[in-house]
């Protein structure tokens, strides 16, 4: 297995650098890791005339690894201008684009990532006022766009005023990189999903149903439960077949 640590920070060996070391020190010992410390590169927009050396180096890496660990800090409720300014330059690297400036999955779709992140703020203050949401948002929204499939997310809190990772969530990282270490090789994502969408339905409904036979006395006595069994059904088949097809077809058939 062979993975990729991407560290978008302004210290090499701080403590966001400390939460990946630890994911990766989780690995098993014959896995092979690469880790690029992104302010080691001078990294610039291709052009027409010359594409970015250092962007032909990392996207060597990208394309040779089969996971990808993305760190990077929290800074002003976003993510670090070092990794953004990365996924700004490797945009037409990682995606393909139609005639009418759809962003489509390129040649890395299927990959699997980890999105590691850290702040200032205790875990109780991001709870309420998640602050690493955005950069969480980011990594997601780029990754995703270009086909990558997403197995979790860390959140390194209360960095200010120390000097090194706090042992509880140096434990969260280990546990982490033995997770993506045995993750299934296949990916039941989609079904999960539409299974839970199913069951949200199911209690939606009769949540939905039941106050309307008690408040309104809409359904024929001994007529409850098959209008509700066929309501969730239709609903469910016709709910499904919009979110399929705006995930998969729209996209495929352009």
């Amino acid at each position: 297995m062979h993975y990729l640590a991407l560290l978008g920070s302004h210290e090499k060996n701080g403590i966001t650098a400390g939460y990946l070391q630890a994911v990766i020190d989780a690995l098993p010992t014959e896995a092979t890791v690469d880790t690029v410390f992104l302010r080691d590169y001078e990294i610039y927009p291709d052009t027409k005339e010359r594409a970015c050396p250092a962007l032909d180096e990392i996207e060597a890496k990208m394309a040779a690894s089969d996971f990808w660990i993305i760190c990077a800090p929290t800074y002003w409720g976003g993510l670090s201008g070092v990794m953004k300014q990365f996924f700004d330059c490797m945009r037409f690297r990682l995606v393909r684009m139609n005639s009418v400036a759809d962003t489509l999955p390129g040649k890395y779709q299927n990959k699997h990532y980890l999105s590691m992140t850290t702040c200032f703020i205790s875990s109780a203050d991001n709870f309420f006022t998640g602050i690493t949401d955005q950069t969480f948002v980011t990594i997601d929204r780029v990754l995703s766009g270009a086909g990558l499939i997403k197995v979790g997310e860390f959140v390194g809190t209360g960095t200010w005023g120390t000097h090194a990772p706090r042992p509880e969530k140096l434990a969260e990282c280990q546990r982490w990189g033995q997770k993506i270490a045995h993750r299934p090789r296949k990916d039941d994502n989609t079904l999960k999903r539409y299974i839970l969408l199913f069951f949200m339905i199911a209690i939606m409904a009769l949540i939905t149903m039941g106050l309307q036979a008690w408040w309104f006395g809409v359904f024929a006595a001994g007529t409850f439960w098959l209008t509700y069994c066929t309501f969730v059904i239709i609903f469910y088949v016709l709910l499904a077949s919009i979110l399929h097809f705006f995930t998969f077809v729209r996209h495929r058939r352009r």
